[in-house]
């Protein structure tokens, strides 16, 4: 999965290729007037505007020797830093309850989430993201260029559709991946190595429009969610108040620590001064220094954890049946209203008959590709009527399901 970020790309370009040292190492190259391998040095540790300034000399530098071409050559990596100084600068004060190091190609097991949230799954170098309801996925695919493009599926009578890209920006050489999609149907967590990463995966936010059925343009989210490191599958469980993010900033090349927080309602900037402390803050050098000292947060994990865990043990199953974003029904019994039930097992029978089509139409069309002409003219037409029946299913089934929630909603709604 490790992808080479622009900056880097750029850097060997250029004969760089080192790990971060010291800020004296640093500084000793700046005064000795290596610029380049200062700015980068001062980039991996977190010093953003020393980084800029170096790179400016170098491009001063190389303008008075007129090598303007060159000098241009840099200025991509100059706006990065600018970047991630404006980033480092906004750092959010969040709350990390834990952090847990763990093999790269294992690292969906240290999520642990409650139903509602949905399922996941690693496949192939990426995440397939199955929603509560089982009826839509998301995940990366790699397209034709070899880069990871955003693709979703929707389940209609226990069929998945053709995979369909989602209609984010994009750029053409960089990878879009690892997606989560919140329980409100709209809003899409995801990382990209594009729009603008300041290294590697960054995370990105956004909305679907209902209006054009496009994606808004992204949000980046900031430090700490953020490094110059990868960073990667954001996942928040709002019923449990909970949320998790990988990234592999100073781990070996098969590790990532997964870290633990508590979602912010709203983004809430440390608003301080000391940069040394927003530098710590946003490497995540310690998770204690994120946390307020009058909260018992190993018990309120544990609590969490096990809250979550009797939630998958205790309930039964017969069907999921989301009622809204809060309401989820899974036996008949959670039905309080007795005309939405019974709506609910009209439903069901459509569905058998739905399938039941389906099944028909299938077996039509087999008979189809392997008859010959004659026997391909007898069955066009029944074919053509069969699909017709199925798509009016279709569509009384979606109005149904529409029905059947509303009566509940207004049912619970004058009784509760």
């Amino acid at each position: 999965m490790k992808r080479i970020s622009i900056i880097a790309v750029l850097l060997v370009s250029f004969g760089l290729n080192f790990q971060a040292q010291t800020l004296e190492d640093a500084d000793r190259l700046y005064a000795g007037k290596k610029y380049m391998e200062a700015a980068e040095m001062y980039y991996q540790l977190y010093y953003f505007n020393k980084s800029v300034q170096a790179y400016q000399m170098q491009i001063d530098a190389l303008v008075k020797s007129k090598k303007t071409q060159e000098a241009d050559s840099i200025k991509p990596l100059q706006k990065h830093a600018e970047k991630a100084a404006r980033m480092l600068s906004r750092c959010e004060d969040i709350q990390i309850i834990d952090s847990v190091i763990i093999n790269k190609n294992d690292f969906l097991k240290a999520y642990l989430l409650g139903e509602e949230t949905g399922t996941f799954k690693q496949a192939n170098a990426t995440v397939v993201y199955e929603n509560q309801l089982e009826d839509r996925r998301f995940f990366g695919k790699v397209d034709k260029n070899g880069y990871f493009r955003l693709n979703s599926q929707v389940k209609v009578q226990d069929r998945w559709s053709d995979e369909k890209p989602l209609s984010l920006p994009f750029e053409e050489e960089a990878d879009d991946n690892f997606p989560f999609v919140m329980p409100d149907g709209l809003t899409i967590y995801y990382a990209s190595t594009g729009n603008g990463s300041i290294g590697g995966y960054d995370l990105f936010v956004s909305r679907y429009n209902l209006s054009n059925d496009t994606y808004l343009a992204p949000s980046q989210l900031g430090m700490p969610f953020n490094s110059i490191y990868n960073d990667y599958m954001l996942v928040i469980d709002e019923v449990n108040g909970i949320g998790y993010f990988a990234s592999d900033r100073f781990q070996p090349e098969d590790k990532v620590v997964v870290y633990t927080f508590i979602p912010n309602s709203e983004i809430r900037p440390l608003g301080i001064d000391d940069e040394q402390l927003l530098r710590e803050r946003a490497m995540i050098t310690s998770i204690g220094d994120t946390q307020s000292p009058n909260i018992d947060y190993r018990s309120k994990l544990e609590k969490i954890k096990a809250d979550i865990e009797r939630e998958q043990n205790k309930v039964k199953k017969d069907f999921t049946f989301v009622i809204n974003d809060n309401i989820v029904y899974y036996t008949l019994t959670d039905f309080e209203s007795d005309a939405a039930k019974k709506s609910f097992l009209q439903l069901k029978e459509l569905e058998d008959r739905i399938r039941t089509q389906e099944e028909q139409l299938d077996t039509q069309r087999i008979s189809f590709a392997k008859g010959n002409r004659e026997q391909q003219q007898s069955l066009r037409s029944p074919i053509l009527a069969n699909e017709r029946q199925l798509e009016t299913l279709v569509q009384t089934y979606g109005k149904l399901l529409l029905e059947t929630r509303n009566l509940e909603i207004k049912y619970l709604r004058t009784n509760n």
